[in-house]
């Protein structure tokens, strides 16, 4: 569960879907009710996403999605990280403990489960 209200889910969800439709996103972090990493998420906590399936095409699609985020009236910052790019201990904890916002079979995470 997202400590995010459902309208920010939405607008969250919409803008993925507009911009990166192929992408699996997962949020993880403090707004994720009970990630055993972080504590209550404060007002102004951020909501951190990780996204697999980018390809090196997408980089535009996703410094436009960055900037859509920005500009839309969400209270907080969204950060966004290529799964790629982060260790594999926590990709691992972020499929197991992270929320999906957008579920499509990316091939890194279809390959392992």
């Amino acid at each position: 569960m997202l400590e995010l209200d459902p309208a920010q889910q939405q607008l969250i969800q919409r803008l993925l879907a507009h911009r990166l439709p192929q992408v699996t996103a997962i949020a993880f972090g403090s707004r994720v009710a009970g990630w055993q990493f972080g504590l209550n998420p404060k007002p102004y906590s951020d909501l951190d996403m990780a996204l697999w399936g980018l390809r090196p095409a997408d980089d535009i699609a996703l410094a436009n999605l960055r900037a859509d985020l920005e500009e839309c009236p969400l209270p907080w910052r969204v950060d966004i990280s290529d799964a790629n790019d982060l260790p594999s201990s926590l990709r691992d904890r972020i499929e197991r403990y992270g929320v999906c916002l957008q579920d499509q079979p990316a091939p890194h995470l279809v390959a392992d489960r």
